[in-house]
C-alpha cells in the first residue's frame, strides 16, 4: 500500500534506499499512482506545476472568505472545492482511457483537494467517487509546493508504479528485498470504528489477517517485512495477529515496537489525541 509515500521518499531523501536499485511501488488506488506518474513524468510536471499554481492562486479568492461554517447546501455547492471535486469525480469516469492532459488535470485536482479537504482525508464512497467535505482553511499555502515536487520527482525515477493490492506485489517479492506494508488501521478498540473507505473496496478484519499470513509466509522465503498499524487494544488485536501468523508458519515472533504518533481521529476537539501505533518486523527466515 503506498498510501502518500512518506515512507518511501523519507528513506530515499535518508540514503537508506540506493538509488541504482529499483524500487516497486504500488497501490490499488489508480487515481494516486496517475498522480505519482504524473510528478514522475519530466514531460507532465511542468504543466502540473502551472495548474498547481493556478489552484493555489485562484483558492483564497473563493467567496465567501473567509470559510463558513454551517452553510447551506446551495452555498457550499457553489465553493470552489465542490466545484472541483465534480470536476475530479466526472473526470474518474472510463478512467483507462484518459489523454495525456487529462491525467495531469486529475493530478493537480487530487493533490488540491487532498490540500483543501477535511483533515487531508482521501475518501471514496461505493460508486469510487470522492466524497470528503472541504477544510476549515483561509489560505493554505501548500497546494502547489514547487521544491516539494522537485524532490519527489528526482526520489520517483528509480521506481516502478503499479496498480495493485498487496497480495499480487507480494509475489513478486524475492529473498533479501524489503517490503513496507502501510495498511488501512485497524480501529484502536476492536469492536470500535475506524476509517477504512480509502477505497471503494474497503479493508476487512479478514483482510488484516490474510495479509499478517502472507507477510509472514514470504519471510519464511527470506523477504524482510515491516508493517504499521494501530497498537490495538482488544481480541484479536494486531499483536495477536501477527504473532498467531508466526505461529502458524513455524518462525520467531515478530519485533513489534511501539510508538506515539498526534492524530485526528475525530471531527471534535478532543479527538486530537496522542494515539500508539506499532512497527512490526517480520523476521525472514535464515
Amino acid at each position: 500500500m503506498l498510501g502518500s509515500g512518506s515512507m518511501y521518499f523519507r528513506l530515499k531523501d535518508s540514503g537508506f534506499i540506493d538509488t541504482r536499485k529499483l524500487s516497486y511501488l504500488s497501490d490499488i488506488n489508480e487515481i494516486l499512482i496517475t498522480a505519482m506518474e504524473t510528478v514522475r513524468d519530466k514531460n507532465s510536471l511542468p504543466d502540473l506545476k502551472d495548474e498547481l499554481g493556478e489552484l493555489q492562486r485562484l483558492y483564497p479568492l473563493d467567496l465567501p472568505h473567509p470559510n463558513p461554517r454551517n452553510q447551506s447546501k446551495s452555498q457550499r455547492e457553489r465553493r470552489m472545492f465542490y466545484r472541483k471535486r465534480r470536476e475530479l469525480n466526472q473526470l474518474l469516469k472510463n478512467f483507462g482511457k484518459k489523454t495525456h492532459e487529462e491525467k495531469v488535470r486529475i493530478s493537480s485536482l487530487t493533490i488540491f483537494l487532498n490540500k483543501t479537504c477535511f483533515n487531508g482525508l482521501w475518501r471514496m464512497n461505493s460508486k469510487g467517487e470522492f466524497n470528503t467535505p472541504e477544510g476549515a482553511y483561509d489560505n493554505p499555502k501548500n497546494i502547489f509546493q514547487n521544491s516539494v515536487l522537485d524532490d519527489c520527482h528526482s526520489f520517483l525515477k528509480s521506481s516502478r508504479l503499479c496498480v495493485q493490492d498487496w497480495r499480487t506485489s507480494l509475489k513478486h517479492a524475492k529473498k533479501g528485498d524489503l517490503v513496507y506494508v502501510d495498511p488501512p488501521y485497524l480501529p484502536i478498540n476492536i469492536g470500535g470504528s475506524t476509517f477504512t473507505d480509502y477505497h471503494s473496496s474497503g479493508f476487512t478484519m479478514e483482510d488484516q489477517i490474510q495479509l499478517a499470513e502472507s507477510l509472514t509466509s514470504a519471510a519464511t522465503k527470506g523477504v524482510r517485512i515491516i508493517a504499521s498499524n494501530h497498537d490495538t487494544i482488544g481480541n484479536p488485536n494486531v499483536r495477536e495477529i501477527y504473532n498467531n501468523a508466526a505461529n502458524e508458519f513455524g518462525i520467531i515472533s515478530p519485533e513489534i515496537h511501539s510508538i506515539d504518533v498526534s492524530r485526528t481521529i475525530n471531527c471534535k476537539g478532543e479527538g486530537r489525541v496522542k494515539v500508539k501505533e506499532v512497527l512490526i518486523f517480520v523476521k525472514p527466515e535464515v
